[in-house]
């Protein structure tokens, strides 16, 4: 049975109730570097605790791996301001200097007993699973499964969310990036499988409310397409006793007349195309996220499907 839904940012659940004074003071300077950061941080707790619930993982193992999701960045804080907030791509050696922000990170929560034996899980979370990740150039089970888990969710959000320099990659399409690392052996398919079993079920539900929208929209414009022929009638015909009661069945707004109609018409038939557009590419992408997860779960071993955190 999953987990019941956490919510980490509320008070009295992970967000600074169970934190100390100091690491309070240097997650509260990563998150004012920059609106992109702290957006990013927040976006790479939620995608980790999405992960996590979809894999039905106890409440303190899930609460372990969102600390560390929430600390995964925190060594950016001693990255300089022109590297981290740089409008464009960055040159190798001030990639090389974005790096360290591993092991920065390691030493911030080396500092605190309260984080110590969550400093290697943030020094890893760059690191692949064939050895060529950063900093160590770990492999495969030399990456504490922790990292391995908010791997995917940094990357994830990272591809997803707009930045000053780009926008935003389709949800489909970040999967597909993921995918390829997972192909390449980079990353570990067990948690991009879940991220995308959580995604789908979300998807879900938008698609519903989406069609329930379209249904409403759908009903109104019925609605006026009658008003319509009234109004036409009453104008042929002028305003008889019988059309003043059939159009006093709709409650209209004083000043509601024939012109006003037909302007809501053309409001409400744009909407509806636009709306009846829109739910077309939540369809589409619904799709292409199922034929991901079936090519996700094949490449996930026995051996992985056991639950190592």
């Amino acid at each position: 049975m999953k987990s019941r839904k956490y919510d980490f940012f509320k008070k009295k659940k992970l967000n600074y109730s169970e934190l100390d004074n100091e690491i309070k003071i240097e997650i509260a300077i990563l998150g004012g570097l920059d609106i992109f950061t702290d957006a990013h941080v927040k976006g790479v707790v939620d995608a980790t605790a999405k992960i996590c619930e979809e894999m039905g993982m106890e409440y303190e193992k899930m609460k372990r791996c969102v600390l560390c999701a929430y600390l995964h960045d925190v060594g950016k804080i001693h990255i300089p301001s022109e590297i981290l907030q740089k409008n464009g791509k960055l040159t190798d050696e001030e990639f090389a200097k974005m790096k360290q922000h591993t092991e920065y990170g390691y030493d911030i929560c080396m500092r605190y007993n309260q984080f110590r034996e969550l400093a290697p899980i943030v020094r890893a979370h760059h690191e692949s699973l064939d050895g060529s990740g950063y900093p160590d150039g770990l492999k495969g089970d030399e990456i504490p499964e922790e990292a391995k888990l908010i791997k995917v969710a940094d990357v994830y959000d990272a591809l997803t969310k707009r930045r000053q320099y780009k926008e935003g990659f389709k949800k489909s399409k970040a999967i597909d990036i993921l995918l390829e690392d997972v192909e390449k052996g980079k990353t570990a398919p067990k948690y991009l499988y879940y991220l995308i079993l959580n995604i789908l079920s979300e998807l879900e539900s938008v698609l519903q409310e989406y069609e329930e929208l379209i249904k409403g929209v759908n009903n109104e414009i019925e609605i006026l397409k009658e008003l319509e022929k009234i109004y036409k009638q009453i104008y042929d015909q002028g305003f008889t006793p019988k059309l003043a009661k059939k159009l006093s069945k709709y409650e209209l707004e004083s000043g509601y007349d024939m012109s006003t109609n037909a302007n809501l018409l053309v409001i409400k038939q744009q909407k509806l195309e636009r709306m009846q557009n829109e739910l077309k590419d939540l369809e589409e992408e619904e799709e292409k996220l199922r034929i991901q997860a079936k090519t996700t779960e094949k490449l996930i071993s026995d051996e992985d499907w056991i639950e190592k955190i």
